[in-house]
């Protein structure tokens, strides 16, 4: 009878030889988001640890859009982009950059900036728009000088006075300003005061609202804003006022004067707000920017801040929202800004004030987060229903285009490590298929990161293929990219082993070179002439090269005789 052979001495130590099979496993886009909360190692599948200038939509993740100058020319950074919204449907808003001590009127693209006030002391206005009788003002305030109204012609400076017993008002030192049921609010710079006007006054004689004696943790009134309930303008709209001890003062009423009409419905401990920009309308509720995060106010009052966190719009990325709070939160510039037609809140990080900045970015539909790199902007303001900001000596029009002014756009993704349910399983893998739809020739870098590694793809392609595809190294393809919009689905070879997989996804779609000698109508290209008379063209600034993340699919082996 025939016996197994008995293997001996180093015989016994080799692994047995075993047919290995190749199993296919599906990584799906990163809708979920950026992640910066989650362990590592337990990440849902859906998420990302990295998702740099790609926003999570439902059902794919999309290269954002770019930038072009809106007015450059400007003398100084602009730190304040304000918008009359007096005009009738027919009539554009008015928008206005404030930098130095000078307000410019920006509102035609490519004009030179036009100085409509001097003299204001510095460029970080508060503003608001409010109507009477009169007419719609853009009232703004910046405690430097007297509050300025505009009603759609020039700039006036506002005629305040007030007294409270031996306390005399000096209207310079009005930094803020809310409009409330109907009524003007002006915090008082470096104090615990506010003072308000007649009901549908855009100047006169002010009356004193002193919150000094409720607010026990002292400090300064930083920020002031309405909180409508409803999402509308109502009777049950509440006054709410932020010191910079991070506590807030919640009124219900109409008058302060009246005490029947004027009443306190609280005052709550919250996290230290970022600056005078910290309170955003987010629909029918109140964000505050804080050090603890993004908190919507209709919640973070319910309960201690130890426990904001839990709420916190900002939890998804929790540690990296705290960690920039750490690192930059002297720096000028933190805000946020709701772009509804793009369905995104925006919440600027400046790295470096007045220098860099970065945005973490949130998805309002589907709640997942991303962050834009590459847009260093200082404020930001919606008119015409488009997304403007300011940035140095320009204002940029967002949101249009592929490609930072005359930049690419550096698209990033990590997705989450995925052990594909099986944790104890060493894996080699082989090969792997991006699902793309794209809109140009485009070649993305990829690779497949095992074990947690830090590593990115070798190279990022720095211009648009026109003889065929490359990932990383390998080609992608032997076909010429279609211009139109188009899903690809290749395979390309990857190496890796390791427990765990996550794909790295770097592009950069490059603005295409050309001659427009229509260069006065559309400022899509800069042509200029050297000193020998001959024609330098620079890239275009607003290219067609939309790029959409649409799954992942992987191919590797199980490993039953270790590394190989």
């Amino acid at each position: 009878m025939r016996q197994a052979v008995q293997r001996t001495g180093r015989q016994a130590l080799q692994p047995v030889n075993q047919n290995r099979v190749t199993i296919g496993k599906a990584i799906p886009a990163p809708v979920g988001g950026w992640d910066a909360q989650s362990p590592l190692a337990n990440m849902p599948p859906e998420n990302a640890v990295i998702l740099d200038n790609f926003i999570p939509r439902a059902g794919y993740v999309e290269l954002r859009k770019g930038y072009i100058p809106w007015q450059e020319g400007l003398p100084l950074p602009t730190e304040t982009i304000m918008v009359w919204r007096g005009g009738t449907t027919s009539v554009a808003d008015d928008i206005f950059a404030a930098c130095g001590g000078s307000i410019y009127d920006v509102s035609n693209q490519n004009d030179a900036p036009i100085e409509v006030y001097s003299g204001s002391g510095n460029a970080r206005w508060q503003w608001v728009n409010f109507a009477n009788d009169a007419g719609t003002f853009l009232i703004a305030a910046n405690g430097a000088v007297a509050p300025v109204y505009y009603q759609g012609s020039s700039f006036v400076d506002s005629a305040i006075t007030g007294t409270s017993g031996v306390i005399t008002l000096d209207p310079r030192t009005l930094i803020d300003v809310m409009d409330h049921k109907g009524r003007l609010f002006f915090v008082q710079k470096d104090s615990l005061r506010v003072w308000f006007l007649a009901p549908f006054a855009i100047q006169g004689e002010a009356n004193l609202l002193d919150l000094g004696p409720i607010f026990d943790k002292g400090g300064s009134i930083l920020c002031q804003a309405t909180w409508t309930l409803d999402g509308g303008s109502g009777a049950d709209d509440l006054a709410v006022f932020v010191t910079t001890q991070g506590q807030v003062a919640v009124y219900q009423g109409l008058d302060p004067s009246d005490a029947d009409s004027w009443a306190l419905v609280g005052v709550y401990d919250l996290g230290l707000p970022l600056s005078r920009r910290s309170l955003i309308k987010y629909g029918s509720d109140l964000m505050l920017l804080t050090t603890d995060g993004v908190v919507p106010l209709s919640q973070a009052l319910k309960l201690d801040r130890a426990q904001e966190n839990l709420v916190a719009l900002t939890q998804k990325i929790q540690n990296a929202f705290q960690k920039a709070t750490q690192q930059y939160r002297g720096n000028f510039g933190w805000e946020g800004a709701l772009y509804t037609k793009g369905t995104l809140a925006i919440f600027n990080v400046p790295t470096a004030s007045l220098s860099r900045s970065e945005q973490y970015v949130q998805n309002v539909q589907t709640g997942a987060w991303c962050r834009f790199t590459g847009i260093d902007a200082f404020c930001w303001a919606v008119a015409n229903d488009q997304m403007y900001f300011g940035g140095a000596g320009a204002v940029y029009l967002w949101d249009t285009g592929y490609a930072d002014d005359t930049n690419g756009i550096t698209g990033d993704i990590k997705t989450a490590f995925n052990y594909f349910g099986s944790r104890g399983s060493l894996k080699k893998f082989e090969m792997l298929q991006p699902i793309l739809r794209i809109a140009s020739d485009i070649a993305p870098a990829v690779e497949v990161i095992t074990d947690f590694k830090e590593r990115v793809p070798t190279a990022v392609p720095t211009s648009i293929t026109t003889t065929g595809g490359q990932w990383d190294s390998g080609l992608w393809d032997v076909a010429l990219w279609s211009p139109s919009v188009q899903t690809r689905d290749s395979w390309t070879s990857v190496t890796g082993i390791g427990y765990c997989g996550a794909v790295r996804l770097r592009v950069q779609p490059t603005p295409v070179l050309y001659i427009d000698l229509a260069v006065g109508d559309e400022d899509d290209s800069i042509v200029s002439y050297d000193g020998d008379g001959l024609v330098v063209v620079q890239a275009a600034r607003n290219t067609n090269a939309a790029v959409e993340i649409i799954a992942f699919n992987v191919k590797y082996q199980n490993q039953t005789g270790g590394q190989l």
